[in-house]
């Protein structure tokens, strides 16, 4: 299963997701189906520092994304245009990888500055409530520490779902059970494996442009 597949897999997920979030919050499976979405384009962040030729640039392109992504987000899911209990992922995204292009740069001469700088960085995610906050930050850089070790990697992806569930459960005082959904996350891991580090097909742009176009639809929609 090549790069390109994987993406597929995620964007397809994760407009399910969006859907039932919008349009049909009570039909839980349209939401446990988005769960395995995050984990894969975690997956592929950490992939693309291996393989991008220009790591700033792949960093300016998701900074780009999370600023053109944000207002879209904001009124898809809260009807406002901005609103600033909750970031759009692509800013989680770049959060992470600032912190893995950090920790690889100081891995080997400062291993503190390098551990430390992850750790602000999550903290940071989570003060500015991005989406999966800073425990978004530590799944992706788990995949970037534990890359080719896909026991650590699948250990550290449950570790923090099961973390994510209890979270919500402390913060919300109730067990419902769409506190639990997260550990859905871990049936990503089944296409994670199935990697094959190849590219696939170069859809580049269209992956970039899924993301904030999927969420002006549903602006959109809720208009009419």
């Amino acid at each position: 299963m090549n790069a390109t597949t994987l993406k597929i897999i995620a964007c397809v997920s994760m407009l399910i997701d969006h859907i039932g979030a919008v349009f049909f919050p009570r039909i839980y499976i349209l939401r446990l189906i988005g769960r395995i979405s995050f984990p894969i384009f975690g997956f592929m962040i950490a992939e693309g520092f291996f393989y991008t030729k220009n790591v700033k640039k792949y960093l300016i392109r998701l900074v780009l994304l999370a600023l053109l992504s944000e207002i879209p987000y904001d009124f898809a899911f809260s009807g406002k245009l901005i609103d600033l209990t909750r970031q759009n992922i692509f800013f989680t995204l770049t959060i992470a990888l600032i912190g893995i292009i950090v920790y690889d740069k100081y891995k080997n001469t400062n291993i503190t500055i390098a551990t430390v700088s992850v750790f602000v960085l999550s903290v940071i995610a989570f003060i500015c409530k991005t989406d999966y906050d800073l425990f978004g930050v530590l799944i992706i850089f788990g995949f970037y520490l534990y890359r080719g070790n896909f026991i650590r990697i699948s250990l550290n992806l449950i570790f923090y779902s099961i973390l994510m569930c209890i979270s919500h459960v402390l913060v919300s005082g109730s067990y419902s059970i769409f506190n639990f959904f997260q550990l859905v996350a871990i049936l990503s891991l089944i296409f994670i494996s199935k990697y094959n580090n190849q590219k696939g097909y170069n859809f580049k742009l269209l992956f970039y442009g899924f993301y904030p176009l999927h969420l002006i639809l549903i602006g959109l929609m809720l208009i009419n």
